[in-house]
């Protein structure tokens, strides 16, 4: 019997549909060994303090995934991070897709970017205390907390006090008992770093009139202080060398239960840090838009009986619009910012000595990132 032309074009499109069938599920194939070879990549970079929190999150994100991921974070101290953020030795392309520090971005370099014709925000996550430790043998002072006001500690730091002995000390703290002329020996960081920064002008605002040597993420200290790379160089001077003093951000010493010194708050009051309510430095402070320039931001030396004067903020520098950058490294770019204030970020924070943000500032934040330009997609 012969069949119609319908008849023959029908078997033809059947089997052209077929074959197209068969082509489609090799494509899907091809496509998700394409996609399981090329993982998300998403490369972070600057200050030391929370780098612990940062890679516990990238890790449980990676665990949780169903795709591939490639999560980095380098602990390089917070002016190292903001130098990658900032590009300018990269015609102001980032090196990092996000930037961090303990210390807002420096006018200097918020300008930069802004010269460049970029717009950058400032998202803080976390609160946290810098705190000053020492290695004074605990029979000196008989396991109480050696107190310190801000400008005696001030004149330590600058070398104008030398000896743990000094009358100055002894005056706060009556039943020390050290070896005559024991030396203090103050360690600082050696390279660009938050904690720095914290520390000098925090003692640049509260004693102006014991404090000269300025303030800053480096500056230059007395020729016999010494120096540690890294917080963990400063641990590690403190840990190695009785009758040292320094400053390290308060988990890391907590975690290897150095000795505090009980500084005096703006009330009056001498506390550690851990006695503390760190988060309360920033009850009622007024910050500008997330894209303006916070470099006079600070929480240094606030108001309130349980306050810790030196105060940070922990901060993403992120660029405002990131409409180029690859929609599924955006994607889990937002999702790592703002896990940070979701109520499991904030307890994990909790594990590693941050205090999580107040409500207002989630909201301020969660406003910032709706704000920011994202790709398509």
């Amino acid at each position: 019997k012969r069949r119609s032309y319908a008849e023959v074009q029908r078997e033809l499109m059947v089997s052209q549909i077929g074959s197209l069938e068969a082509e489609v599920q090799t494509l899907r194939a091809t496509t998700a060994a394409v996609t399981a070879a090329q993982p998300i990549r998403l490369h972070g970079s600057g200050t030391t303090n929370p780098s612990k929190y940062f890679w516990q999150v990238m890790e449980l994100f990676r665990e949780r995934a169903r795709m591939q991921l490639h999560m980095t974070y380098r602990a390089i101290g917070s002016s190292s991070g903001q130098f990658e953020f900032v590009g300018e030795d990269n015609d102001f392309a980032p090196f990092n897709d996000f930037g961090s520090g303990d210390i807002p971005m420096t006018k200097t370099n918020y300008d930069a970017v802004k010269a460049a014709g970029h717009d950058m925000v400032h998202i803080p996550f976390a609160t946290s205390a810098i705190a000053i430790f020492h290695s004074v043998p605990a029979s000196a002072h008989g396991g109480s907390a050696i107190k310190l006001t801000g400008c005696v500690l001030a004149k330590i730091f600058s070398r104008q006090i030398k000896t743990w002995d000094d009358a100055e000390i002894v005056a706060l703290n009556p039943g020390l008992s050290v070896p005559a002329n024991t030396n203090i020996k103050v360690v600082h960081r050696v390279l660009g770093s938050s904690s720095t920064s914290g520390t000098t002008e925090y003692l640049e605002g509260v004693c102006p009139e014991s404090w000269s040597l300025g303030s800053g993420s480096t500056i230059t200290w007395p020729d016999d202080t010494f120096t540690a790379e890294g917080s963990g160089g400063m641990a590690s001077f403190i840990q190695e060398n009785e009758y040292a003093i320094g400053y390290l951000d308060a988990g890391h010493g907590h975690s290897l239960k150095f000795q505090e010194v009980a500084l005096r708050n703006k009330d009056g009051l001498s506390l550690v840090s851990a006695q503390a309510d760190i988060g309360a430095a920033a009850d009622g402070t007024t910050f500008p838009a997330a894209d303006a320039d916070w470099s006079a931001v600070n929480l240094y030396d606030k108001p309130g009986a349980t306050t810790w004067p030196i105060t940070v903020f922990s901060y993403f520098y992120v660029r405002k619009d990131l409409s180029t950058m690859h929609p599924h490294t955006a994607a889990l770019l937002k999702a790592f910012l703002t896990f940070s204030w979701s109520e499991e970020g904030k307890s994990l924070l909790g594990d590693f000595d941050f205090t999580p943000l107040p409500d207002s500032m989630v909201t301020f934040n969660e406003n910032t990132v709706i704000g920011m330009m994202w790709p398509a997609g």
